[in-house]
């Protein structure tokens, strides 16, 4: 039973990230998150527990990502399961950007949503965008690498939906 219980317990670690020597991306990151050079950690929390199904009247799961220094404002992200990414200085303010990686409701499309924190308060930097994932996953390296400035342009790295095998690629970001 106790062999049983420590190869569920792992297997919860490996799957969903709870720890990670990759700083940069998981539930926990940390960053230069509010300009002041000072390593800041952000922390994904489940604050409220849903109930049955909520594609069938039930509720789901809430998120937020809370911050360790308490003048950062918490981020809310609402439903559903979410990973963390540290963008580094996208926009080049001297403060690092957040991406969220979220999982669906129901299905295998996930959204990608980047936040700036903009005098005082954190902003929509990057428009949300899907990125269909046929239920597979998608590596911490590979999530690390959707969203990155090359020039002076920002891009991601999303799937053409007129290739098959949908091939990734490069498309510019509008920012907000």
């Amino acid at each position: 039973m106790i062999r049983i219980i420590i190869i569920f317990l792992t297997f919860n670690v490996w799957a969903f990230g709870q720890i990670s020597q990759n700083k940069k991306i998981g539930n926990r990151i940390e960053g230069n998150f509010s300009g002041n050079g000072q390593k800041i950690t952000a922390t994904a929390i489940k604050i409220k527990n849903g109930k049955g199904n909520p594609v069938e009247d039930g509720t789901p799961d809430e998120y937020q990502i809370q911050f360790s220094d308490e003048k950062l404002r918490p981020i809310n992200t609402g439903c559903c399961e979410i990973k963390l990414i540290n963008e580094g200085d996208l926009n080049k303010d001297g403060i690092d950007e957040i991406s969220i990686y979220q999982a669906p409701m129901n299905g295998c499309t996930y959204s990608m949503t980047t936040y700036s924190y903009i005098n005082g308060n954190w902003k929509k930097m990057i428009d949300t965008f899907m990125i269909p994932t046929g239920c597979d996953v998608i590596n911490s390296d590979d999530l690390q690498k959707m969203i990155f400035r090359e020039k002076n342009n920002i891009y991601y790295l999303g799937k053409d939906m007129n290739d098959e095998n949908g091939k990734l690629i490069k498309k510019k970001v509008r920012l907000k």
